[in-house]
């Protein structure tokens, strides 16, 4: 089985959060499909943080494409220049309020991670809490069309450590779950999110 040829692209919105492309496309047999519509969004991180007393922090905020209440994990986009476990530390302090007691995953010692291990620029690693932060992997949005990627970061034994600071679009109320609780608001529909599902089941088979 072979790939798909490019030979054009049209932006139709080349905006810094979304960019929708119309491309033109040669399949394998030869047939030229000449309007596949591609998505892409900047790579987001999904952060799965347990309090020491082992309930996951959790977020309630409305989003717009459903017009609703959600009830998610904390995310976030990642910020050029930052890996998924600088942004998860972030993105967590943010939004929730939480973090770890050495908060600081610095680029320079992420830089000297990827030397002493022989990882590229791109390659996502565990932070130097390696004890606390796992980097669980990165997964396509939508393989069908979508071009962004997010990624999974498990951080254990958070503590509640300062204020939250909200970007001026955002209203968000943190809360607290345990396991139990969190996997009956799966089974009840409560909380729907896909891939954050996806993200948590990739968790919950890296513990076996």
């Amino acid at each position: 089985m072979k790939p798909w040829k490019l030979l054009d692209t049209e932006y139709l919105v080349d905006a810094p959060w979304l960019k929708v492309a119309k491309e033109k496309c040669e399949l394998p047999n030869g047939k030229i499909i000449d309007d596949f519509y591609t998505l892409w969004q900047p790579d987001w991180v999904l952060i799965l943080a347990r309090t020491t007393e082992g309930k996951w922090v959790m977020t309630e905020q409305y989003r717009h494409g459903t017009g609703k209440i959600t009830l998610e994990f904390p995310a976030g986009i990642i910020d050029k220049g930052e890996t998924p476990e600088q942004a998860a530390l972030r993105e967590l302090q943010e939004e929730c309020g939480y973090g770890i007691e050495k908060q600081c995953v610095t680029l320079s010692e992420a830089s000297k991670m990827r030397s002493r291990t022989g990882l590229d620029s791109s390659t996502p690693l565990r932070s130097a809490q390696n004890d606390t932060i796992s980097y669980l992997g990165s997964f396509p949005v939508n393989p069908d069309r979508h071009r962004g990627r997010f990624h999974v970061v498990f951080i254990d034994k958070v503590i509640k450590n300062g204020c939250t600071h909200f970007d001026s679009t955002e209203e968000i109320e943190s809360l607290l779950l345990s396991d139990n609780e969190l996997q009956a608001k799966m089974a009840d529909g409560s909380f729907n999110h896909p891939l954050q599902m996806a993200g948590y089941l990739k968790w919950k088979l890296s513990q076996k």
